[in-house]
């Protein structure tokens, strides 16, 4: 055998060894069985958004700050008209349903409204959403909220849910 095939294979050797000796060690994840929120939860959600006849597209960020507050917010691009782009920034409370696939939250923050062609708005959003997971890291989203503020609306998004 040759010096490349002998390095090849007790590398892979090396390799199988310690995945063997470090299987034992590996911790799961604790987290809450009867809880679809928690601690450390990082939620990323493509969204598509139907607001007072327009219909916005954008992302959700959410981050378990807490057992039952998240932080993050709403990027959505507006198409229609002479476009633009709304920021959101929010804080949200989590029911505990007892439930480890549906997930019932409240909250609200500032909006920012910038228009792509001048002007700007700003309000508060509060919300009502939900989450209904499939699987443990994919669930579908929905979220129904207002924009109160000198150009008021309501709407309602969804999408899908991704723990990251």
């Amino acid at each position: 055998m040759n010096f490349k095939k002998t390095f090849i294979l007790a590398f892979l050797v090396v390799i199988a060894a310690s995945l063997v000796v470090a299987a034992p060690y590996r911790q799961p994840v604790r987290r809450s069985p009867s809880s679809a929120f928690n601690l450390g939860d990082m939620i990323l959600t493509p969204e598509v958004m139907v607001v007072s006849g327009t219909v916005p597209i954008g992302a959700n960020f959410e981050y378990g700050f807490s057992k039952n507050i998240g932080l993050g917010g709403d990027l959505i691009f507006i198409m229609e008209g002479t476009g633009g782009m709304t920021l959101s920034p929010d804080v949200s409370y989590h029911f505990n349903m007892n439930s480890k696939d549906f997930d019932l939250f409240v909250g609200g923050g500032p909006a920012l409204t910038i228009g792509f062609k001048g002007g700007s708005d700003f309000g508060f959003k509060p919300f009502l959403g939900s989450r209904f997971y499939f699987t443990p890291k994919i669930g579908a989203y929905f979220k129904f909220f207002a924009v109160i503020s000198s150009d008021s609306s309501v709407g309602g998004a969804f999408g899908v849910s991704f723990k990251i």
